[in-house]
């Protein structure tokens, strides 16, 4: 069968709601060879992650997923993930940090106009569903839940606070070049993140003129045929490929660690290109 990694996943850092501790158990009951934790505007998973395997196995790649603005006021949204970044290197530091702070603000804002529109929940509650990682929309959508306003998570974004909702706040985001060149000062590639949500693959060859280095062409969410054409492109425009199965929850939110087969080789084209970025540097 051979050997597979995968390079796509979320804990409770960020909008996962798995542990650290539980993803990497489920990440070497799957023998992967290798794996990278991609929490949104967050190293903290990777920092945890690290201090448990200590040198051990499986590899441990450093990762984040960073969000995007694409213009078009603001609503089109791309993910571009970050691999073997510097995870000390303090511009990047700095830009997660202000990125985290700006999400605490986004979750009371949502939670003042849930509560014009009679939805009675409080930050302070959103706060304990969050635990230790940064307010994001998924905790918001877990308290109006508790709070019996809807009986999921998924109609709660729907009623209140999916796009264009009575409480949607948008959130910051870097401009492509911005998120492209801080992933390169901090040492590591940059992989454009499940490119057929969402339309994301049209904006491929503007992002590779501004400096992409890759493209996920293993995820959950696409088709063979999907998978057979980003393979077409990443060759036309010469960019590594990478993949993974950008795990979020078990019950089946995209995929389970290890749902892709994504082929251990892949680890030397990354390797090949972070260490080009480097010795540019």
């Amino acid at each position: 069968m051979g050997a597979h990694i995968d390079l796509h996943m979320h804990t409770r850092h960020s909008d996962g709601t798995s542990t650290v501790a539980d993803v990497i158990d489920m990440v070497r009951r799957r023998n992967l060879e290798a794996f990278a934790i991609t929490d949104h505007d967050t190293l903290a998973g990777y920092f945890e992650a690290s201090e448990m395997l200590d040198g051990q196995g499986p590899r441990l790649l450093c990762g984040v997923e960073l969000s995007v603005d694409m213009g078009e006021g603001g609503h089109r949204d791309i993910h571009i993930l970050a691999y073997e970044v510097d995870p000390r290197h303090e511009g990047l530091r700095s830009a997660l940090e202000s990125f985290r702070e700006q999400r605490n603000r986004r979750g009371r804002s949502m939670v003042e106009k849930l509560s014009d529109l009679g939805i009675d929940i409080t930050y302070e509650q959103v706060q304990r569903l969050a635990g230790f990682a940064a307010v994001s929309r998924p905790h918001v959508a877990e308290a109006i839940v508790e709070a019996g306003h809807a009986a999921t998570t998924n109609e709660a974004f729907q009623r209140w606070i999916g796009l264009g909702g009575p409480a949607y706040v948008p959130k910051r985001k870097f401009s492509p070049q911005e998120a492209i060149d801080l992933i390169h000062q901090a040492g590591g590639a940059a992989v454009l993140a499940h490119p057929m949500i969402d339309n994301a693959i049209d904006h491929l060859q503007t992002l590779v003129a501004q400096g992409l280095d890759g493209i996920e062409v293993f995820h959950s969410a696409q088709k063979r045929s999907d998978t057979d054409r980003l393979l077409h492109l990443a060759e036309q425009y010469r960019l590594i490929v990478t993949g993974g199965s950008d795990f979020h929850s078990t019950d089946g939110r995209y995929g389970l660690i290890g749902s892709q087969k994504v082929p251990v080789r892949l680890l030397e084209q990354l390797d090949k290109r972070v260490n080009q970025i480097r010795g540019q540097q």
